[in-house]
């Protein structure tokens, strides 16, 4: 019996790193906000297309975004990511809007839950040959922080939401929680000032199911893979906009 005990035991122990590893390699990979993921380390691509609503009296337009995360470490991470919005604003306005930015995360991860703050830079643009035109031939009166260009660049609330050419800044903060083995929620608050002089804040709560946990395949593969559902809220201040912007986003996420 006691050599039993003896043997018992050192199964265990030679068991446990296995399975103390399988366990890390669950709780590294963390479903996160704009289809990215904690990973720990390595690459995280993320892809996504869906709707925009911009107000009440505008149409809806198309919009695509992808998102490219590179881990330095398990606590710090930087990345960039795209956002392209097109289609008819109404019968008199065609848009094809960019938008450009740069973050470096720090995370604070713990088990299946992770919070991450960042810092943001970005560029927003509705043609970049124009932008810079404008940037080269700009007039005090116009260009200063604060200045108000409603009457200058559009009418409509709607079209006033894509007046914000040039660089802002700003803050997020995200978070990740994967409840069960399959399912993950997230949320995600981004403030941003635009050096045209507005305001605008974002919120997206989202859910995300991982595909790695019930595909064989990905799951020897593949650090992660979610697919994920998001909403996102924008409000435009110091535009005179009332309406909340809404945009319905459907994404995939692999880490390598």
């Amino acid at each position: 019996m006691v050599l039993s005990a003896f043997a018992a035991e050192a199964s265990e122990s030679v068991q446990s790193p296995d399975s103390s590893q399988k366990a890390d390699k669950e709780v590294q990979s963390i479903a996160l906000p704009r289809q990215s993921a904690y990973l720990g380390k390595g690459i995280s691509v993320g892809i996504a297309g869906g709707v925009f609503k911009p107000s009440g009296d505008c149409d809806c337009l198309g919009v695509w975004q992808g998102q490219l995360e590179y881990y330095y470490s398990p606590w710090i991470s930087g990345g960039i990511d795209v956002r392209f919005f097109g289609g008819d604003l109404d019968s008199d306005v065609m848009v094809l809007y960019q938008r450009y930015r740069m973050d470096v995360r720090g995370h604070f991860q713990y088990k299946s839950f992770d919070v991450f703050l960042a810092p943001v830079l970005g560029l927003e643009t509705t043609d970049l040959q124009e932008f810079r035109e404008e940037w080269d031939n700009r007039q005090d009166e116009w260009w200063k922080p604060g200045m108000d260009l409603d009457s200058v660049v559009y009418q409509k609330d709607c079209e006033k939401m894509f007046s914000l050419d040039g660089f802002s800044g700003g803050v997020e903060l995200g978070v990740g929680w994967k409840f069960t083995r399959l399912f993950g929620v997230t949320g995600d608050f981004l403030y941003e000032y635009n050096f045209s002089g507005a305001h605008l804040l974002t919120l997206t709560p989202g859910l995300a199911f991982s595909l790695k946990d019930v595909w064989p395949w990905a799951n020897r593969t593949l650090a992660s893979l979610w697919i994920s559902v998001e909403a996102s809220f924008q409000r435009y201040f110091n535009r005179g906009v009332p309406d909340w912007a809404s945009t319905g986003f459907l994404g995939l996420q692999v880490g390598i």
